[in-house]
C-alpha cells in the first residue's frame, strides 16, 4: 500500500473519531476548558498515531521503517486528521451552533479584563478587534490544520524513537 494512502486512511479515521468525540462533548455539555479534554485528544492522538506507524511497519513494510520514515507517516497522518477536524470545526460554528465564536469572544474579554482591569477602553477594542479577525471560520481552519500537523509532529518525533526498526540489510 502506497503510503500517501495509507496515511490519508489512518488520518481520516482518527479526524473522524476527534470529531465525533467533540461532537459528544459538546452535546453532553462538558466544558471544553476542564483539563480532561485536552488530555483526553492528546492520548487519543498519541495511541492512534503509535497503531498507524505500528500497523504501517508490521504489515506493509516487513517489519521496518526507519525514523525518518516513521516521523514522515506519523505527521502526514496527523496532517490528514487535522484536515477532517478542521472541516468539522468549520461545519461545527457556522451551522451546528454559530454562537459559539461570541461566547468565545465574551470569555476572551473577560480573560482579558481580569488580567489587566486597568486596560483602556481603545485597547480593549484593538485587541478584540484583532481577535475577531482570527475567530473566523475560515482563519480558525487554517490554523486548526497548522496547529494539528505540527503537535503530530511532535508527538511523531517521540513515536519515533520507540517505533523504529531499521533493516539491518540497508544499513551500512
Amino acid at each position: 500500500m502506497d503510503t500517501r494512502k495509507f496515511a490519508m486512511t489512518y488520518g481520516a479515521v482518527l479526524g473522524a473519531v476527534l470529531s465525533v468525540i467533540a461532537l459528544i462533548i459538546w452535546n453532553l455539555g462538558i466544558d471544553e476548558n476542564q483539563v480532561i479534554v485536552p488530555v483526553l485528544n492528546s492520548v487519543l492522538i498519541i495511541a492512534f498515531l503509535s497503531y498507524a506507524i505500528i500497523q504501517y511497519r508490521n504489515e506493509h513494510n516487513g517489519g521496518f521503517i526507519s525514523y525518518s520514515e516513521s516521523l514522515k507517516l506519523g505527521t502526514t497522518v496527523a496532517f490528514f486528521s487535522s484536515v477532517i477536524l478542521a472541516f468539522y470545526q468549520f461545519v461545527f460554528i457556522s451551522y451546528i451552533n454559530p454562537s459559539a465564536l461570541s461566547e468565545v469572544m465574551s470569555v476572551a474579554e473577560q480573560a482579558i479584563l481580569e488580567a489587566n482591569p486597568e486596560i483602556s477602553d481603545e485597547e480593549l477594542e484593538m485587541r478584540l478587534e484583532m481577535m475577531t479577525k482570527f475567530s473566523q471560520p475560515h482563519w480558525m481552519m487554517i490554523m486548526g490544520v497548522l496547529g494539528g500537523t505540527f503537535m503530530g509532529f511532535l508527538y511523531s518525533l517521540i513515536i519515533s524513537i520507540f517505533v523504529k526498526n531499521e533493516d539491518p540489510n540497508l544499513i551500512d
